[in-house]
Parts: structure tokens; sequence; C-alpha cells
């Protein structure tokens, strides 16, 4: 294997992604290879669309205890995960290969996971991997340490990824901050909107689309689809409060050390969709706050933030 060779592997709830790189020795930046490629669970014969994860109380308290009890609809799940990062890595088989995957893990896999099966055992299934990286932590990476990323010679900003969850990033004083090991800077999931939503639900595309199907017994899928129903402007509505409320926590904390945000990027799916959908959208998330906001509609950040991770 060759040391000049670093690829990352994106685990998304859907698919994985993998993007080559190259790391640039004179700016430190990583730039994209020839090699990319998606490979979709959905195109294996046993992979759930309807697959309903544990209850996060009981995952969470399962980890707690050192006991995790995994169903069977969840091995079967985490078979297919399983089977589709080795498929995938074959491309990259003489790379060196970060590979990142969101939820809580521990050395030897996936141990809590609010959109999918738990995999704690992932490493030693994946043999070319002896770490998993935050997926979050990669995107923001991949925003600003790659050629391609809105937070390139950013010294202090957030970033909002949109997807199936929310991918949260704060970078200040020209460092990443870990937000799994700070106090005051919470993560979209556990800041709470009223009793039953949290910024996350309401701000992530998947939110807003669980939200209107189980309001409207629909079967949309995608935001677009969603853009063309009535209740879409109570929805944006919801999920611009959502993100002031975001953007007031994350304003406190700059705040108290004497720092202003320079720029919000929003990236993932949301980032796609405000970029390439109706302009008064953008507009409106804009003039919500006096951040200047970046869009970020390419997706390979975060296999380029895991690559990047790796090569260091």
């Amino acid at each position: 294997m060759s040391v000049d060779l670093i690829a990352g592997v994106d685990c998304g709830a859907t698919k994985v992604m993998v993007q080559s790189g190259f790391l640039c020795p004179d700016s430190s930046k990583i730039i994209p290879g020839p090699i990319h490629a998606e490979y979709h669970y959905s195109d294996h014969p046993s992979w759930d669309n309807n697959f309903v994860p544990v209850p996060l109380d009981i995952q969470q308290s399962e980890y707690s205890s050192n006991n995790i009890t995994l169903r069977k609809e969840e091995i079967e799940q985490g078979n297919v995960i399983s089977k589709t990062i080795l498929e995938s890595i074959e491309s990259i088989d003489d790379h060196k290969i970060g590979l990142c995957f969101p939820g809580l893990k521990n050395e030897n896999g996936i141990t809590v996971m609010a959109n999918g099966p738990r995999i704690p055992d992932l490493t030693s299934r994946i043999k070319k991997i002896n770490k998993i990286f935050n997926d979050s932590e990669c995107c923001v990476i991949g925003e600003w340490k790659s050629t391609i990323g809105q937070m390139q010679n950013l010294d202090n900003g957030i970033y909002i990824g949109g997807g199936t969850g929310i991918a949260d990033g704060v970078i200040i004083d020209g460092s990443l901050i870990d937000l799994n090991n700070i106090k005051g800077l919470p993560k979209s999931w556990e800041i709470n909107i009223d009793a039953k939503d949290t910024v996350e639900s309401c701000l992530s595309p998947a939110g807003m689309i669980r939200k209107h199907n189980e309001t409207n017994e629909t079967n949309i899928e995608t935001l677009v689809e969603l853009s063309n129903e009535n209740s879409f402007s109570n929805i944006i509505d919801l999920a611009i409060e959502a993100f002031l409320l975001l953007v007031k926590n994350r304003s406190q904390y700059f705040e108290m050390r004497k720092k202003t945000i320079q720029t919000i990027v929003i990236g993932q799916r949301l980032g796609q969709f405000l970029e390439h959908g109706d302009p008064e959208l953008k507009e409106r998330f804009q003039k919500s706050t006096d951040i200047p906001i970046k869009l970020s509609s390419d997706r390979r950040t975060a296999a380029l933030g895991a690559a990047m991770l790796i090569a260091c």
C-alpha cells in the first residue's frame, strides 16, 4: 500500500460513498482524486426499507450498562451495511482508507444509532479499518481542509449539515471543537424546541419529510416533493425557527469568548436544496441572521474529511 494513495468512505443512512484524494504538500489540503462511487444499501435483497431502530433510551441504557443486546432485525440490517462497505472498498484496496459513520462509537464499532442498526463489531468485520471516524467531524474537516470546501481559511465558523440528521460543527480560533467533550455546545438533537421536537427533527430534511408524512399519511421522499405540498410553508417556518435557535446557542458560545462567527455553512442535502431550489427560500434563511451564510452542495466533503484524518 502506498502512503500517497488515500481515500475516504462515508457511510450514511442509505448508502456508502467512496472518494479518493491527494494530500497537497504545499497547502496541506486534500484534493479530490479520480475514484468516486456510491453504493446503495437498498440494492441488497435483504435490505429492510421499513427498519425501525431500537428506541434511543433503550440503546443508551444498554450501552451504559455494557450489555448491548442486538435484535434480529438489527443484525440483518447491520449485515447488509457491512457487506456494502466491503464491496465499496474493493475499488480502493491499495489506498489508505479512512471511514466515517454516524452514531456513538467505541473502539470496536457503532454502539448507539438514532437512524439505523447498531453494529458493535464493525471494525472486526472491515479488516482494513481500525478506527471509525465521526461523520459530523469529517463533514467539517472536508469543508475546512479540502479544496472543494466552503470553510477554507476560516478561523471562526459553524457548520450545519442537513441530511437524515444534522451534522454539527464548530471551528473557533482555527481549531475544530469536539462537541462530545465540551459543555455549552449541545448537538442539534439535544436542543429542544418544545416537548416533542428538537432542532434536528425540525431542520434536517429527513425530519421535515417525516413530520409531513406522519401528519398527512403520505409517502414523500425528497424535499423537492415536499416543496410542492401545502404544508411546506409551515414546515419551513419551523425549520427556520430551529435554525435560529441553533445559531443563537452557537453565537452565545462565541460571544463568551469574545469571538465573532465569520460564516455559517449549510451543507449536505439541506445545502443542496437551498442552493438549487427557490432563491426566495435561500434568501429567507439569510435574512433571518446577520451572519453570512454559504451553501455547500458537494456531497464528497465527508469522505474527503475521513481521507484527511487517515492521512494525518
